[in-house]
């Protein structure tokens, strides 16, 4: 008897899973069918991408090393049309082409909109920011290179002790003697403790024992 109830049991169970498959078949395999696209599509993206970032390497290390300055200015200005962080180092490059062609007012715009641009990362964007810093000194505007710098020479930020060289510098250059020795005793101090043989506190020492005489 207890057979007779587990048979009827088993074509109830039957009967039911045929009326589910048969009202909700084909919703599952559509949904099987999305996870299973779902699936492949993240997979294709990630292959995608990584053969793209691939491609961006190439054409940038490619356009860099263009001896030729036009065809290089011309070879990463379609990098940077690309967009993504290589388009960002190929301005980088493009600044540094200026510099080396003489023109420090085309090399500090570029600099300028790398280190304004929201788009690109924040250790990019401050690179930049250092460097268009350096170019104010340079082309001896001390004042302009010290006021590019001053958020960045918060404790915590990456670059932070070349932030504080340059605001250092940037007194030395302006005449102010006392803020430019408070500034590389600082200098000097957060080196030792933050970056030990990096440079910046022999340096420091230098301009220190420099401003003493």
């Amino acid at each position: 008897m207890a057979d007779i109830f587990h048979e009827v049991e088993e074509d109830l169970r039957r009967d039911q899973a045929a009326a589910i498959w048969k009202k909700y078949g084909n919703l599952i395999i559509g949904a099987a069918l999305v996870l299973v696209l779902a699936v492949a599509a993240h997979w294709g993206w990630k292959e995608y991408s990584t053969r793209k970032q691939l491609q961006a390497s190439a054409d940038f290390l490619s356009a860099a090393s263009t001896a030729d300055v036009a065809q290089r200015e011309a070879a990463l200005a379609k990098v940077v049309a690309d967009g993504g962080s290589y388009g960002v180092l190929a301005r980088f490059r493009l600044a540094e082409t200026a510099v080396q062609s003489g023109d420090k007012a085309k090399a500090r715009g570029i600099l300028t909109e790398i280190a304004n641009d929201p788009g690109a990362d924040k250790p990019l964007r401050d690179l930049a920011t250092i460097q268009a810093a350096l170019l104010e000194l340079d082309i001896g505007k001390p004042e302009t290179a010290a006021d590019l710098v001053k958020d960045l020479t918060k404790e915590g930020e990456a670059y932070r002790l070349s932030a504080l060289e340059i605001t250092g510098l940037a007194a030395m250059a302006a005449g102010d003697k006392d803020k430019a020795k408070t500034t590389f005793e600082t200098v000097k101090t957060a080196a030792r403790e933050a970056a030990p043989g990096s440079g910046f506190a022999q340096r420091a020492e230098q301009l220190l024992d420099r401003l003493g005489n």
